[in-house]
């Protein structure tokens, strides 16, 4: 079988699916809701969905397989604080996450939109800035992708400078077993203020709907990656992607998220999210093989998910309220 049937067979099996879900789960639920106004925009959401399904079974098989045989340091077969990862994984790969913050968000980003247009407002429309290459998809896409990379990394440096923000955000930091499942283990006012700013300027550089869906299904499915217990080494082209080893050193204790001989003073290293381009820019890379322990300082999270993020309100709160 060509390359290009076997394209178009998986092409034809995904629409079927899509269409089955519609048609036998999510019509008769709208219908059911009087909510079939919403009919077109679920049915596009179902990819979230379907791409998330596809996500899951990847870690599962692929990436668990991976740590077992090529592990970065001996685990616990299956930790306890490994269960609460899972479950952030299933919310946010599923659809369930961004099919709220697009029920929340798309009236305050369709007022968004007009506001730039009337103000005239010039996208940057990589597509046109040299049509013969940068209109061909493949090509608009890494480019967006490499322009929202840089975006991800400013985003990530501010969650470690200032100390309201880094309360919520260590408990991404605070898992001291990474696994595949690790990388959605987050606060949900930080995924909520990520997705807002991840989505903005997706908005602001031209982002195609289509293209921005494969953005982020790509970009989630390589930071489970790099999240997973794998030790391995890209030699040179440790430059051009960032790997296991080197994310693992931003999660490390004393190195990632605290200032150079400063402990307990905010810092890091390894800020980059795809690409390490943007720490050795900027100064804040480090590329060592070494295997650290993983974990935050002083930080002992509960391995109940409503606790924790319980626990992120009351701290990022005493920043805001410091007792006198």
């Amino acid at each position: 079988m060509e390359f290009n049937s076997i394209l178009a067979y998986i092409s034809a099996a995904y629409a079927s699916a899509q269409e089955f879900l519609f048609a036998n789960v999510a019509g008769p639920i709208l219908y059911q809701f009087n909510l079939m106004a919403w009919a077109e925009d679920v049915f596009d959401g179902l990819d979230w969905f379907l791409f998330g399904c596809i996500q899951i079974f990847l870690i599962a098989i692929i990436l668990r397989t991976w740590e077992k045989l090529a592990p970065a340091e001996a685990q616990v077969r299956f930790a306890a604080s490994s269960k609460a990862d899972i479950l952030y994984t299933l919310f946010h790969r599923l659809g369930i996450f961004h099919g709220l913050i697009f029920i929340a968000l798309s009236g305050f980003f369709f007022e968004i939109d007009s506001v730039l247009h009337d103000f005239r407002f010039g996208r940057l429309n990589v597509e046109s800035w040299w049509p013969p290459l940068t209109s061909i998809p493949l090509v608009s896409f890494c480019i967006y992708f490499i322009l929202l990379d840089f975006v991800e990394y400013l985003y990530h440096r501010a969650s470690h400078t200032f100390n309201w923000w880094w309360q919520l955000h260590a408990l991404h930091h605070s898992q001291t077993v990474m696994t595949a499942w690790s990388d959605d283990r987050n606060h949900i006012f930080d995924s909520i203020m990520h997705a807002v700013v991840f989505a903005f300027f997706a908005l602001l550089f031209g982002v195609s709907p289509g293209q921005f869906i494969f953005l982020v299904v790509l970009s989630q499915l390589m930071q489970s990656w790099q999240h997973a217990n794998i030790k391995v080494d890209l030699g040179p082209f440790k430059y051009a992607l960032i790997s296991p080893l080197y994310h693992r050193m931003h999660h490390a204790v004393g190195y990632g998220h605290e200032a150079k001989g400063k402990p307990g003073v905010l810092g890091g290293c390894n800020f980059g999210i795809i690409f390490p381009w943007w720490d050795m820019l900027f100064n804040t890379a480090i590329f060592q093989n070494e295997i650290y322990p993983t974990g935050v300082r002083g930080l002992t999270p509960s391995n109940h998910v409503l606790h924790q993020q319980w626990q992120g309100i009351r701290h990022a709160a005493r920043e805001f309220f410091p007792k006198k």
